[in-house]
């Protein structure tokens, strides 16, 4: 089976043998007629013969030159390419239709029950094997121009919370991970989840109806992405909503 390699290494050939032709047509005569009136006392046909050979010579090597720094580059950038497609990337999305994206369920905060609603971004990776270490932070909440919330490092947790892999997460092929960055209740609270505590309480930050963006990094040792969903907030659970 023919590889592109063996290919590429006829194609520099013809190349080079091409160009060297093109350049030797170009600077025979000259060369030619310059070694006839030096050579004249010898012999016009070892001039002649002298002149071709020389004039081949050195079209030859000026075109190997020129073909030789033309493969380095696209080697060079052949092989960046390479590199970058190699590179894990992450791709974040979130879909409000999705029933893993927007989750409600009752929980018990201070022994009364309270329906809370929790929205997720979807993690995945395009490389073909696992990436290790993935985490999520939350480094700044805008509301239109304003910035409420910056200068912070909030580790935000993959589902499920609790379990030890929450703020550094293995993420498989195929296998999109959940992770959670807010939380509203029925009673119209508004909370960040974070790894280190239960969740920051966001009432302050949300104190104005607007559209927040939240400004999340999820980042490996190998790639990072940043992604910036957005809660249109009115005050009320039931009007709230999140777009990306």
């Amino acid at each position: 089976m023919e590889r592109t390699s063996d290919r590429l290494l006829i194609v520099l050939i013809g190349g080079t043998a091409a160009l060297a032709y093109v350049f030797h047509e170009i600077v025979k005569d000259n060369v030619t007629q310059g070694l006839a009136s030096a050579l004249a006392d010898i012999s016009p046909v070892f001039a002649d013969l002298t002149g071709k050979a020389i004039s081949l010579s050195l079209s030859t090597a000026f075109a190997g030159i020129i073909v030789a720094g033309l493969y380095r580059r696209i080697r060079r950038e052949f092989e960046e390419d390479l590199r970058e497609r190699l590179r894990p990337k992450l791709a974040c999305s979130f879909d409000a239709s999705d029933g893993e994206c927007v989750q409600s369920a009752t929980v018990r905060t201070s022994g009364a029950p309270s329906r809370v609603t929790s929205f997720r971004l979807k993690v995945a990776t395009d490389r073909i094997s696992s990436v290790e270490g993935c985490r999520g932070r939350l480094v700044a909440i805008r509301r239109g121009r304003e910035t409420v919330l910056d200068g912070e490092r909030l580790v935000l947790p993959f589902i499920p919370a609790s379990a030890a892999d929450a703020a550094s997460k293995r993420i498989d092929a195929g296998v999109p991970e959940l992770l959670e960055f807010l939380q509203i209740s029925e009673r119209n609270t508004v909370e960040v989840p974070t790894v280190r505590s239960n969740a920051l309480s966001a009432r302050s930050l949300f104190l104005q109806p607007g559209d927040y963006t939240f400004v999340i990094i999820v980042s490996s040792p190998d790639s990072a992405s940043t992604v910036m969903p957005v809660l249109h907030w009115a005050g009320e659970a039931k009007s709230a909503s999140v777009s990306l």
